[in-house]
């Protein structure tokens, strides 16, 4: 069953200010701080805040043909609603900005009594260069009796053109404006689109506009909560993650249900959708693991906290794009517990809904900024365009000739330099280096190769893994595997890359890695079913036919039996489900079971199957008595039986990952 946490349509003004995003932090000085109350002839003081007359700011320019300015007595509904500016004609703000970048835009509308005007009807369309913020809306059918929105656009220039359009022969106004820098990171440029289940980039490019942001009774103290590196007050403040709904909470026997919030939003547009943890329920690490979901669709399955806080009290975030419920305005989210886990139990502290800009690049509806504007406004737009297009492309020509001579000197300068792109060698050189385990203390041997003179390709620099990866968003995360994480990246030419960061426990070392990465890319151009190479052979595994598409060199040269266990061996690694998969140990067992029979000389043929200690569902075959041919030195190490078992598994693993082959 579901239990329904509904959330009541309330103005965007207080869900704003109830995430505290109108207050500024010491961590962030915003280069570009706007905060401007139209009309008014004095500063105004708004939530600890300073509003500054809009025709009293040197940074700011008002292009209107004729303005009136109406003033209210009443603090009604608060003392940034008494003054408001009005339009007759399309009027502009234009704001200087200092550092281009994501930046928060918010709007305040209150239809000021007395103002000679019918506010109350006035149609209010507001865009800035590119996007559509607001698009024909009145206050004569809208239940509140003032208006709140904040948005957040990539400037992308060195100023930033605010205009409102009045319609139907009538004018329109704004009571005050803010123009905010926004911390680099606080919105990426990828999320995880859960319908499809696929990345979702290029949200630098889009506008969005804040819908939602909820929290629940706070339950912890803020001052516990420990902010990591990845996570600042500017993305949440403190008591957002001291806060938790929790489904412990729930008074009811059948703990197999869901915790769901339920937002009422437009279904023609895309969501952005941040959700907040916060393990601050738990008595120790590991013990909250759980489902996510956003409209019955999963978006996270087993979910771990302290395996990415690795601490309790540690913020942690991640985003989503999703539309709406399929025909439906609502969009859900929902935590639910993995039935599996030893505890039961499910939490979420924050969650925000941000509708993000359609192909209109409105946020309002289906017009364009050029259908908005007056044509004259449009031609000079455009004539503008015209103009820069020309004085850039005369620049770019100039630029790419002076670069073009100083390359040719560079290179007649440095006949040795290394291009830094290089092929990768076929076979490399490795070496073998102890290693000694500190649970332990017992030797081993493992595989080690030599960077500094290994021809790997083009060399990055940490700093550069960490640009292309966003410090290792989790965003980002494409899968997880034996030697570790594997991020999506896109580096400074804007090349597309996967990025694999080695786990310091992984049993696999640079010898793997460098065999991975040295196996040749698959063309494109091959069939379907051979682009795929897991998919390929697995084709061919299940026709009992894998000896058709070995290296020619290698027929007639492999045991059948030896053959045989191979493929079935790496059938079930790739079965669908993780746990119908076997575990490393049980893989490294059956890969030596396969060395060993093409070892033996006597295995010819498949006997019986009289072996128990092995994947289950993969027959094995019994093997006659020979010589192990792995070694292992003890070193005078005394240990238990699980140590001379890790042992066994370390000596055969030292022979698989061996690059060299047999």
């Amino acid at each position: 069953m579901k239990l329904l946490s509904w959330l009541t349509i309330v103005s965007a003004f207080v869900l704003f200010d109830l995430f505290g995003y109108s207050k500024s932090f010491a961590t962030f000085s915003p280069p570009d701080n706007y905060l401007i109350a139209c009309g008014s002839s004095q500063n105004v003081t708004f939530q600890g805040r300073t509003f500054v007359p809009d025709l009293q700011h040197s940074s700011l320019t008002l292009k209107s043909v004729t303005s009136v300015v109406a003033v209210s007595n009443s603090s009604f509904p608060s003392p940034i609603y008494q003054s408001a500016r009005i339009f007759s004609k399309v009027a502009s703000y234009k704001f200087q900005i200092q550092q281009e970048g994501r930046h928060w835009i918010r709007l305040y509308f209150y239809p000021v009594p007395n103002s000679g005007q019918n506010l109350t009807s006035a149609s209010i369309t507001a865009v800035t260069d590119d996007f559509v913020l607001l698009n024909n809306f009145t206050f004569k059918n809208y239940k509140g009796s003032y208006l709140f929105k904040e948005y957040a656009v990539n400037v992308t220039s060195d100023s930033l053109t605010l205009s409102f359009i009045p319609s139907n022969n009538s004018v329109t106004f704004v009571n005050a404006i803010e123009v905010v820098s926004i911390p680099d990171g606080i919105f990426p440029d990828q999320a995880f689109s859960v319908n499809p289940r696929a990345p979702f980039s290029g949200l630098s490019e889009l506008a969005f506009e804040t819908v939602y942001r909820s929290a629940v009774t706070v339950t912890a103290n803020p001052a516990l909560i420990n902010y990591p590196a990845s996570v600042t007050p500017e993305t949440a403040p403190n008591w957002v993650y001291a806060t938790a709904k929790a489904m412990g909470n729930a008074n009811v026997a059948n703990m197999n249900f869901n915790i769901t919030w339920v937002f009422s939003v437009n279904r023609n547009f895309s969501y952005f959708v941040r959700v907040h943890f916060c393990d601050i329920v738990s008595k120790a690490l590991n013990n909250l693991v759980f489902n996510l979901y956003i409209n019955d669709n999963s978006a996270l399955d087993s979910f771990d906290l302290s395996s990415f806080t690795n601490a309790l009290n540690v913020p942690y975030y991640r985003d989503f794009v999703s539309n709406s419920s399929l025909e439906s305005n609502t969009l859900t989210v929902s935590v639910g517990p993995d039935m599996e886990a030893d505890i039961t139990n499910a939490t979420m502290n924050g969650l925000e809904i941000i509708k993000i800009s359609n192909e209109a690049k409105s946020l309002d509806g289906l017009s364009s900024v050029e259908s908005l504007l007056p044509e004259s406004l449009s031609k000079k737009s455009k004539i503008g365009i015209i103009i820069g297009s020309v004085a850039g492309a005369v620049a770019a020509f100039a630029l790419s000739v002076f670069c073009y001579c100083c390359l040719v000197v560079r290179k007649s300068k440095t006949t040795h330099q290394g291009h830094p792109w290089l092929p990768l060698p076929l076979y490399g050189n490795s070496q073998t280096m102890t290693k000694v385990s500190t649970a332990s203390q017992k030797s081993g041997t493992a595989s080690f190769i030599s960077l500094a003179s290994s021809n790997l390709g083009r060399f990055f620099s940490f700093q550069e893994i960490l640009d292309a990866t966003n410090k290792f968003d989790e965003n980002l995360l494409l899968g997880v595997g034996g030697f570790g994480r594997v991020y999506k990246g896109t580096l400074e030419d804007g090349t597309k890359v996967a990025v694999k960061r080695g786990n310091p426990r992984s049993e696999q070392g640079l010898a793997e890695f460098r065999t991975e990465i040295e196996i040749p890319a698959l063309n494109p151009v091959l069939p379907r079913e051979q682009v795929n190479i897991a998919e390929w052979a697995m084709t061919w595994q299940k026709k009992g036919m894998l000896d058709h598409i070995m290296d020619p060199n290698l027929v007639g040269k492999v045991n059948p039996a030896s053959l045989k266990k191979f493929g079935e061996t790496a059938e079930k690694c790739l079965a669908e489900h993780g746990v119908d998969r076997p575990s490393m140990g049980d893989v490294l067992w059956n890969l030596e079971y396969a060395l060993q029979l093409e070892e033996t000389s006597s295995a010819l043929m498949e006997p019986e199957d009289n072996s128990t200690n092995h994947i289950p569902g993969i027959p094995l075959t019994p093997l006659e008595p020979f010589d192990n041919s792995i070694s292992i030195i003890d070193g005078g190490h005394s240990g238990t039986d699980d140590d001379a078992e890790d042992a066994a598994t370390s000596a055969v693993f030292s022979q698989l990952v061996n690059p060299r082959g047999r």
